[in-house]
């Protein structure tokens, strides 16, 4: 392939990259309206359910079910916008599944490549509870480290995974408790550790 071939595909992708850029540009006015619109807290509890089977070197183990839970480590309350979205899709590579995604925690996987002014972040307490002081009805990604499975062999740079879900928050001020559940055991949608 002739180098002209080269910079010309490397200056399309380019462009690509840049009007999808414009097209998520910064929070338009209806959603600053939405993300400064009066807020009420937002409790909850957030688990994961390992499955029975996992992959394992030379091929699949089996092993007993699990609940790993966010207790002790970081969660966030991420607003569901278009920009929000394409963040999380393009630039971190999270699929965005309504069953949720769990990855192993490679920093990649939660640091947020822009500014956090509008994400709630918090830290879970005993058991996977979380909470969050003001937000205002609508729909949300509920990212968290959660605690690595007891068959994951321990490492001193990965001490955590990364799960995301999204979420609804309704009821205003009278708001019932969210629990945000992911299932490695249901039938039709099972989540199961990615890389």
């Amino acid at each position: 392939m002739p180098l002209t071939s080269c910079l010309t595909l490397a200056a399309y992708q380019r462009a690509a990259e840049e009007r999808a850029s414009d097209r998520f540009g910064e929070p338009g006015a209806a959603e600053k309206t939405w993300f400064e619109a009066e807020g009420f807290p937002v409790s909850g509890t957030l688990s994961l359910t390992t499955h029975l089977t996992r992959p394992v070197t030379g091929g699949m183990g089996y092993g007993a079910k699990e609940t790993l839970t966010c207790e002790g480590r970081a969660i966030r309350l991420i607003p569901d916008t278009p920009r929000n979205r394409w963040l999380l899709s393009e630039r971190l590579g999270w699929p965005l599944k309504a069953e949720g995604v769990w990855r192993i925690g490679f920093l990649a996987h939660w640091n947020w490549p822009e500014s956090t002014t509008f994400i709630r972040e918090g830290t879970c307490g005993a058991g996977g509870a979380f909470h969050f002081d003001q937000a205002p009805d609508g729909r949300y990604f509920v990212m968290a480290k959660i605690s690595q499975p007891a068959y994951e062999t321990a490492d001193v740079n990965m001490d955590y995974d990364v799960v995301l879900k999204p979420i609804i928050v309704v009821g205003g001020p009278a708001r019932p408790q969210v629990d945000v559940v992911l299932d490695g055991g249901s039938w039709l949608s099972p989540v199961l550790r990615e890389q």
